[in-house]
């Protein structure tokens, strides 16, 4: 894990070419000599916040395999002059799908529903409050090569280091305090994060995570799904995600023939494709594949060691009652191991939320948080209250 980078200003960064060329044309190989967080191109966005500008990043990083590769991501600055260094946010993203073109930095940063709508919640407020916002894309999503879905290392991996390549990029003015917050798989993310912090990016001190209704806990999530037909895309594609870099797990001893074409046809779309298992009418998977012992229940069980981490880092979490991808009683269990570890913990349970219906209550949560924590304003400790 050891990958300290001290960050140094890339003078002369390349603008990468415009259209799809900017993710499709990169070298299979990442260049002699690169360092994590090495900047390889950028090219400025046209969409974002009135307050900000915005630059799509490809960016060097470490994948599941231990190999250094290319990944893209965002880079978002306020527009306000800055003589101090700027603190920084990560934003870590939820599941986008396996398909290049749902890569969120090949996406716009607004939909328009009768509304203007982020994918970043909260990105406008922040980045008014003088936030630099950075966001990766992860492993193998929106450049070639397999995407590491749900691993939850090498996803924090990549998110440190496009806070790296912010440090790198010299209009940033990045500093090295970070705050970090995630949405379902992007909340695992920002928890692992935590978890590799000191040791892999010691340069910066986390100020606070803020998961929203994490998808952690995956040997119990992968139980959890077997009984419920609109989850098995998400059983699929964890088990396509966790098994790269991994060449002892073979996804036919988890998988079924049905559950195989699935993910033959969950490849070629983004979220959406997830919704194709609720018409399956046979088993999708092996479950003697998760008992005790097993190679793949090992690598399920490696994936859910995102704690401990720093005692001294609080935590909001965010979970809606009602949500049936990550159920709430789940993230209640997290935050009691939060608890005993000695975090602070600020935790809002949404009730007659559901999953995605958490998405939009941390736009107004999050940046007040994260305002209180680079402030040097102690965090609210609810385990405090028993």
């Amino acid at each position: 894990l050891a990958a300290v980078c001290s960050a140094q200003a890339q003078p002369n960064i390349a603008e990468g070419p415009a259209g799809t060329a900017f993710w499709d044309t990169l070298p299979r190989a990442v260049a002699e000599g690169s360092r994590r967080g090495d900047i390889y191109w950028m090219r400025e966005r046209t969409d974002a916040p009135p307050g900000g500008r915005g630059w799509n990043v490809i960016y060097v990083s470490e994948g599941a395999s231990g190999a250094l590769q290319y990944v893209s991501g965002e880079i978002y600055v306020p527009r306000a002059p800055s003589d101090t260094p700027r603190p920084v946010i990560i934003w870590s993203t939820g599941t986008a799908g396996f398909q290049d073109s749902c890569a969120p930095s090949r996406t716009g940063l607004y939909r328009v529903n009768n509304m203007r709508f982020s994918r970043v919640p909260g990105i406008d407020r922040l980045l008014a409050q003088g936030y630099v916002v950075v966001m990766s894309d992860y492993q193998g999503s929106g450049t070639p090569g397999p995407t590491e879905y749900l691993q939850g290392e090498p996803q924090a991996m990549a998110s440190f280091d496009v806070a790296r390549a912010a440090r790198n990029f010299p209009l940033a003015n990045a500093g090295t305090d970070v705050g970090i917050y995630g949405f379902s798989q992007g909340g695992q993310t920002s928890l692992w994060a935590a978890h590799i912090a000191e040791e892999y990016a010691p340069e910066f001190r986390v100020v606070g995570i803020a998961p929203i209704a994490p998808a952690s806990r995956h040997l119990y999530l992968s139980f959890y799904d077997l009984d419920i037909p609109e989850n098995s895309g998400y059983f699929i594609s964890r088990m396509a995600g966790l098994q790269i870099g991994h060449p002892e797990l073979s996804l036919r001893d988890i998988l079924t023939e049905a559950g195989l074409e699935l993910l033959a046809a969950q490849a070629w779309g983004c979220y959406e494709i997830f919704g194709a298992g609720i018409a399956l009418t046979e088993p999708y998977a092996k479950p003697a594949a998760l008992e005790p012992g097993t190679a793949w229940r090992r690598r399920l069980e490696e994936n859910d060691e995102f704690l401990p981490f720093a005692a001294d880092i609080p935590v909001l979490m965010i979970q809606g009652d009602e949500d049936i991808d990550v159920p709430v009683e789940l993230t209640r269990e997290v935050n009691t191991d939060l608890c005993a570890q000695g975090n602070a913990l600020e935790y809002i349970e949404l009730p007659g939320v559901d999953h995605l219906e958490a998405f939009n209550p941390s736009a107004d949560l999050v940046p007040v948080w994260f305002n209180d924590r680079f402030s040097g304003v102690r965090a609210r400790n609810d385990c405090d209250d028993g």
